[in-house]
């Protein structure tokens, strides 16, 4: 699979999941109900930021 197509889905998914955790805490009112959605986002977003960086870095 191309990595960057790769990455792209890894931020997508991390974008839907926060819009999803946002839309739950607020209809909800619990945003530490939630917690485990936000977690998730952030693991998606931290795996992306690795490959970005690790890709930058074989480019040069």
């Amino acid at each position: 699979m191309n990595p960057k197509l790769l990455n792209t889905i890894l931020l997508s998914l991390a974008f839907v999941a926060m819009v999803i955790g946002v839309h739950r805490s607020i209809e909800e009112g619990d945003a530490a109900g939630n917690y485990w959605i936000f977690m998730i986002v952030l693991v998606l977003y931290m795996l992306y930021r690795y490959r970005r960086n690790k890709s930058e870095d074989a480019e040069k």
